[in-house]
């Protein structure tokens, strides 16, 4: 094969094309050509049973018929982590998955999969839409064996990627030009482990018998579900400039939400409320050293950040919220307070002094009735307990790659102990995936009382001693010189009550 035979992506035209692709199942079909190198005809038979999602590899029998030894029929190609992350959103978006079902079925039979034809129009009309020309699934193929190669990958290494049974045929790729190869060493998206040890470790690999359930993966934090309307109701309310106080109970994934919301504005986090001050310095030494930094120098000239800390220290809190509302323009920032509850006295003056300066936005177990009239002018969100859909969306997030016997049973255990409290869905989560084989014994011995919700038994218990106090006054009708002391008792204790029940009456909103 001669060299100009071999049409390759650069690293911009692959990135447009991908970028270009509005739809999970499409990408999947193009990165796994360009990041696996797979046949069009290798593409369009895959299973999901093909897929190891905790091992990220890509498990394939090669459709090309072998004339020496069946040792190397099976090729088991690592997934790249954006290859991992697009099949892990298809398969949210297919849901129950099958370990027979193919990745990509025929739109009429569903028991069928796709004609190459329908991958090589996808491919044609993609580049065209881009005017990128020559384009073929071949293409994709091509360029995934060149970035191997331009890597450094050993030859017989992408042989067995590529499912060659000579190596002579990959060594095509070692014969292009050098421009050629440069341009394709990032062009693929890293492969850890794309070395000749793990053929030898996972040799004995088995198919898993249960369905996959992959892993949707959310990069910083444990997976938003049924939050959307939230956000996207904080999301305006801080682009109009209004205070937002986001409450609810323990474990409904306040800060989660806070650290999830997506604005226009700039956002400056209070992570200490109790050391005010010292909150507020290094507010000033971030603005002066980040975005306010061309107001320090014509303030304060080349100025040294540690004589302007030791100079910040000597001012009082009033001065030092006077010099943040000089630099700062009036809503320019959105000041994040992630536990409320912590404020103390001082530090709730002191936001209350920057509340015309920033826009904040807030969490809080409860709404203290002393703090009550600080939240007058803000827009007040309640988090409740996920609903039994989005419990079961969290709860099938989490469970990725776990070997579970009775999926239902295992759901439906979750969802009884946790009322759909999402911190409560996670924890229980966590303990079960401690467990190499989640048995179903197992998932009902696992018991969590933390989401059960409390009831008010006070008004009952009054009611009762009550009852009690009246009998001290028919002893004579009913001849029972006992009740008497017992109604005694009962009174004392009623008076008694009067100052538990001020003392212990609701104090949150």
């Amino acid at each position: 094969m001669k060299n100009k035979e071999i049409n390759t992506l650069s690293l911009d035209q692959a990135t447009m094309m991908l970028n270009a692709i509005p739809d999970h199942k499409h990408r999947c079909m193009f990165l796994i050509g360009t990041d696996a190198g797979l046949r069009v005809s290798e593409i369009i038979s895959l299973k999901w049973g093909n897929f190891d999602f905790k091992k990220r590899l890509l498990i394939f029998r090669s459709l090309k018929k072998r004339k020496k030894s069946k040792d190397f029929q099976n090729r088991q190609i690592p997934l790249s982590d954006r290859l991992f992350f697009a099949l892990s959103d298809y398969a949210f978006e297919v849901g129950k998955l099958d370990h027979d079902t193919y990745l990509f079925p025929s739109p009429k039979i569903k028991e069928k999969h796709i004609c190459r034809f329908a991958v090589s129009k996808f491919i044609y009309r993609l580049a065209a839409s881009l005017n990128i020309h020559d384009v073929s699934p071949h293409t994709l193929r091509h360029t995934c064996a060149t970035n191997l190669v331009a890597t450094g990958t050993d030859i017989s290494t992408v042989a067995d990627i590529l499912g060659h049974q000579n190596s002579n045929t990959t060594r095509i790729y070692t014969h292009l030009p050098p421009e050629q190869l440069a341009k394709s060493i990032n062009a693929a998206a890293t492969r850890s482990g794309a070395k000749k040890k793990w053929l030898r470790n996972l040799v004995n690999y088995l198919f898993p018998k249960s369905p996959v359930i992959p892993y949707v993966p959310n990069q910083k934090h444990t997976p938003i579900v049924g939050r959307n309307a939230e956000l996207q109701t904080i999301s305006e309310h801080l682009e109009k400039g209004t205070n937002v106080i986001v409450f609810g109970h323990h474990g409904t994934g306040k800060r989660l939400l806070l650290d999830s919301v997506k604005t226009g504005k700039k956002i400056l986090t209070f992570d200490d409320t109790a050391s005010i001050k010292k909150s507020l310095i290094y507010m000033l030494l971030y603005l002066y050293q980040n975005d306010k930094e061309k107001v320090a120098a014509v303030l304060f000239g080349n100025f040294d950040l540690e004589k302007m800390e030791t100079r910040l220290s000597r001012q009082s809190v009033g001065n030092l919220c006077d010099e943040i509302k000089k630099i700062v323009q009036p809503k320019e920032y959105v000041l994040k307070i992630k536990q409320f509850d912590d404020v103390t006295r001082q530090s709730l003056k002191v936001i209350e002094s920057l509340k015309d300066t920033f826009v904040i936005l807030a969490a809080a177990n409860e709404i203290s009735i002393t703090k009550a009239p600080f939240f007058w002018n803000f827009e007040k969100l309640e988090l409740r307990n996920l609903n039994k859909q989005k419990a079961i969306d969290l709860i099938h997030k989490l469970s990725y790659g776990m070997d579970i016997e009775d999926y239902e049973a295992y759901k439906t255990h979750i969802l009884q102990q946790t009322d759909g409290n999402p911190k409560a869905i996670t924890e229980m989560i966590e303990r079960y995936r401690r467990e190499p084989k989640l048995l179903t014994s197992t998932v009902r011995s696992v018991v969590f009382s933390g989401a059960v919700k409390e009831w008010d038994c006070s008004l009952v218990v009054v009611a009762l001693i009550a009852t009690l106090a009246v009998s001290r006054y028919m002893t004579g009708e009913l001849d029972n010189p006992a009740l008497r002391l017992i109604g005694g008792v009962a009174m004392i204790l009623l008076i008694v009550t009067r100052t538990v029940v001020a003392r212990t009456k609701r104090k949150y909103i």
